[in-house]
């Protein structure tokens, strides 16, 4: 390879597609790397070829971002250059996008006409975001000197912006919407978003030591694709609107780089109001107690805090493989998982689950933990913000969570609501009879009723929608007694099957606890029941 050569992959592969769409759930096939282009050495010293440096994209948007610099085979390398994406419809253009990011909950939409209202917390959208360029192959050049201040102000890293999108699958909704709340308390603990295959996008919006913080983004040569300084972009006066018509004049553009990719992701969010250090120590409480519980590395699961003018700490949790391992799922589905996951959470910040009380030091130490130590919640990820770490400000939250059992609703609707549309559909009082033992049992309210599957010529009266395929749910009357009914019921079960479906039969004269136990990824478990 040499320097001026690019590197150009594509990301579309069959599975991947399908995976993302939710027909291969469980299974992971990760997007291609971003890459950095290496310049080799040259000279008597040479001590390595040119050549690439891979990561993966969402941790390349910070290490490649515009002025980087990269340690490689003990020499400094400095992010210079970026290959653009040209743009079809423009001559010499580069290809950016316009979005809209929601100032109130972090949902982020694409420009369109008419829409004003964020659909995920109905909040008014903010202004749009111009200019955003999808960060692809970077390069690099050799830096020999650099001063200690130029240095250090570049490791302090850069300021990314995360964004969410919730996915939809045909007339299967792409979240599940629940609450976690303590029978004895007044008011619910905490609201939990589930989202499959939802789009996550991290924006690099500037440095963290920049001198103006509301002046976002980077300074870019549309023509070349090298990243300008301050003074560079101050001699290039021309804004790049119409290359054409600009000939040899210098020009520059103000551009954002990120990555986006698809992930399953839980957003969480008190009821009660929360500082910064509590809701900091709370999130990676949570995320250590998911990590031990369900024994994933620290690389399996990340967290990120969220906008939320109310001070509730909306936090937001990924799943880093594509496909997911499936926890985050677990902690709205299983009504005492996220109780479970509060307990592991106390036990890791020092402190007994059942009392409350501070043990002062992890389990084999001496040496007391005050605001925290590596045992607990503090670790190399996190350190850019162990200053807002203090494992006493996550007791009484986690003590309360602890207590609390999680509802959950389906189709995209919260408990209530769900409840509600379902009994409204019901055909029969025995349909209803059922909607009404789901909930008082605590256990998962379907997604959908009264649904025609056209390619089976069956309308099952309850349908869950899950990651592994949609489970039809047919609850019998005495009328489904009869032999002809009966041989009726059979063949419309075999279409569906057929059809890639799993199908419950719940008569009326039947076990209905014995039933739900037999598929607990469709109905859930009751609260307090041994997983």
């Amino acid at each position: 390879s040499n320097e001026n050569s690019e590197m150009v992959q594509t990301d579309f592969y069959s599975y991947r597609y399908l995976a993302s769409e939710g027909f291969l759930p469980g299974y992971s096939f990760p997007r291609l790397p971003l890459a950095a282009y290496i310049p080799g050495s040259r000279g008597a010293q040479r001590q390595h070829d040119s050549g690439y440096l891979q990561r993966p994209r969402f941790v390349a948007i910070r290490e490649f971002g515009p002025g980087a610099l990269i340690y490689h085979e003990g020499s400094r390398y400095e992010v210079v250059r970026i290959q653009l994406p040209r743009s079809a419809g423009v001559t010499g253009g580069i290809d950016t996008e316009d979005a809209r990011r929601c100032e109130e909950c972090g949902d982020h939409r694409p420009v369109s006409v008419g829409l004003d209202i964020c659909e995920q917390c109905g909040a008014r959208l903010g202004a749009k975001t111009h200019d955003l360029l999808r960060l692809q192959t970077v390069h690099t050049r050799r830096r020999e000197r650099i001063s200690s201040d130029e240095e250090e102000r570049r490791r302090s890293g850069f300021e990314i912006e995360t964004s969410y999108r919730f996915a939809t699958h045909g007339d299967r909704a792409g979240r599940i919407d629940a609450v976690a709340t303590d029978p004895g308390a007044a008011m619910p603990f905490a609201d939990l978003v589930y989202g499959d295959a939802a789009t996550l996008r991290l924006a690099n919006i500037g440095r963290r030591r920049r001198k103006d913080a509301s002046d976002r983004g980077f300074w870019l040569d549309p023509v070349e694709g090298r990243w300008l300084s301050d003074k560079q972009a101050s001699d290039a006066t021309v804004d790049a609107e119409d290359l054409e018509a600009l000939d040899d004049a210098k020009v520059k553009k103000k551009v954002i780089p990120y990555v986006e990719d698809t992930r399953n992701i839980l957003l969480l969010r008190p009821h009660g109001r929360l500082d910064t250090v509590t809701a900091t120590s709370l999130r990676y409480a949570l995320e250590r107690g998911v990590e031990t519980l369900f024994q994933l590395e620290d690389s399996e699961l990340e967290s990120t805090a969220l906008p939320d003018p109310e001070s509730r700490g909306r936090m937001l949790f990924t799943e880093s493989a594509e496909g997911g391992a499936g926890v985050l799922r677990r902690l709205v589905s299983e009504p005492g998982a996220l109780a479970e996951v509060a307990r592991v959470a106390l036990a890791l910040a020092h402190f007994e689950p059942d009392t409350g009380e501070d043990l002062g030091h992890a389990s084999g130490t001496t040496e007391r933990c005050e605001r925290g130590c590596y045992d607990c919640l503090l670790s190399f990820a996190n350190q850019s913000e162990h200053a807002l770490i203090d494992r006493h400000r996550v007791k009484e939250p986690l003590l309360e969570m602890a207590m609390a059992i999680t509802e959950a609703g389906g189709g995209g609707r919260g408990r209530t609501a769900t409840l509600e549309a379902l009994k409204a559909a019901c055909d029969s009082d025995l349909e209803r009879a059922f909607i009404d033992w789901l909930e008082e049992r605590g256990l998962r309210l379907p997604d959908r009723a009264q649904v025609h599957v056209e390619t089976a010529r069956a309308r099952p009266d309850f349908v869950y929608d899950l990651p592994s395929g949609p489970v039809a749910v047919f609850v019998d009357g005495p009328v489904h007694d009869g032999s002809t009914a009966s041989a009726r019921d059979v063949s419309a079960s075999e279409r569906l099957v057929n059809s890639g479906w799993d199908v419950v039969r719940v008569p009326h004269d039947g076990d209905w606890d014995a039933i739900a136990a037999t598929r607990p990824a469709a109905f859930g478990t009751r609260p307090g029941a041994r997983r």
